[in-house]
């Protein structure tokens, strides 16, 4: 049986993991949340599902750039706003507030280090999207590795067709193909489509006007069932509203927005289309990278409980060393046995 794979989407995972634990604090690192709550679900994840080897994806810097560069709004609504500005605070908590901001990259450097030690392998490339790094592993490996996702981004049911898993942090089922009708209205072959004609807010993608997921299915049914292109979409509308002229009855606007933005329809294909990641060479190397073996010097339990013991990791947790790093012996151990399997070819 195929090796089973945990990606992480890493960014997430800090963020809800930070802001989900904004009071959890010591005095030796300061704000720790984001450490503690991500290396936690991580633990939890591996008893709930049982991989042996996991990858986090990162955010590279500037990454996104990819996207800006072909429509200049991505993503614009997440520019940083002064809080202060909104909300009346004393002196001593506009401190405090700046400080949380401030250690996010510090939490986020710290947790690369703890999963180094826990040989849990990483990949952030400049410039480039950890989604579009999840995208190509799974495109890449799918057929060699039961692979399973953790993230809240819905862009990923894209790739349900490669037989992956997807664990949405907000969802209690496993989705794949066969739970995905339960939780969505639309079959999951049309999740492009469905984001590429209605955008996406989070990310600042427009979509086309007066076009949201119960305008699509009102009109075209089919798309619970089955699969339909944007083309297949664009077609049936224009055979929609045509036979409305011919029975002296006005075309439909919604339906005419979406025939006449055929241009924003393509920009939102290059934007959302996660079966043709925004890569780079380097991108591309780095993802070949993680079939090497990792290298067991310099890593390992030592290195570990000294970093718990500077963090005072052990009494956010209010347990031991062993108990807590117990679930990521299954991880540690496949990867020391690919290396050995990597040594015994190489003799």
């Amino acid at each position: 049986m195929n090796i089973r794979t945990l990606l992480i989407d890493g960014n997430f995972l800090l963020k809800r993991s930070f802001h989900g634990s904004k009071d959890c604090y010591t005095k030796s690192f300061g704000f720790f949340g984001g450490v503690y709550g991500t290396l936690t679900m991580i633990r939890k994840l591996i008893n709930l599902y049982q991989p042996k080897k996991i990858v986090i994806a990162w955010d590279g810097e500037n990454g996104g750039i990819k996207r800006y560069l072909i429509d200049t709004a991505y993503k614009a609504n997440r520019k940083n706003k002064k809080w202060s500005k909104k909300i009346e605070l004393t002196e001593a908590q506009i401190k405090i507030e700046q400080e949380k901001d401030e250690s996010i990259l510090k939490n986020r450097k710290r947790i690369q280090a703890y999963a180094e030690e826990l040989f849990i392998r990483q990949i952030e490339v400049d410039d480039i999207e950890g989604d579009d790094l999840i995208a190509q592993y799974c495109i890449d490996y799918n057929n060699k590795e039961e692979i399973f996702i953790y993230t809240n981004d819905r862009d990923f049911s894209q790739l349900l067709y490669l037989n992956i898993s997807i664990i949405f942090a907000n969802i209690d089922e496993v989705i794949n193909k066969v739970t995905y009708p339960t939780h969505f209205k639309h079959h999951y072959t049309n999740a492009l489509a469905m984001k590429i004609i209605c955008g996406d807010s989070s990310d600042n993608i427009k979509g086309i006007s007066g076009i949201q997921e119960d305008t699509l299915l009102k009109h075209f049914p089919e798309l619970k069932n089955e699969t339909l292109t944007v083309r297949d979409i664009c077609r049936k509308a224009d055979e929609i509203n045509k036979e409305r002229v011919l029975n002296k009855k006005k075309p439909l606007k919604a339906l005419e927005s979406l025939l006449n933005n055929i241009d924003r329809l393509k920009i939102n294909h290059k934007l959302i289309n996660l079966s043709e990641p925004l890569l780079n060479e380097e991108a591309i190397e780095e993802l070949n990278q993680l079939e090497m073996p990792l290298s067991p010097d310099d890593r390992g339990s030592k290195n570990l409980y000294k970093m718990m013991i500077e963090d005072e990791f052990l009494t956010v947790y209010m347990g031991t060393f062993v108990d807590y790093i117990e679930p990521f012996y299954t991880v540690i151990m496949n990867e020391k046995k690919i290396l050995m399997e990597y040594y015994n070819k190489k003799t």
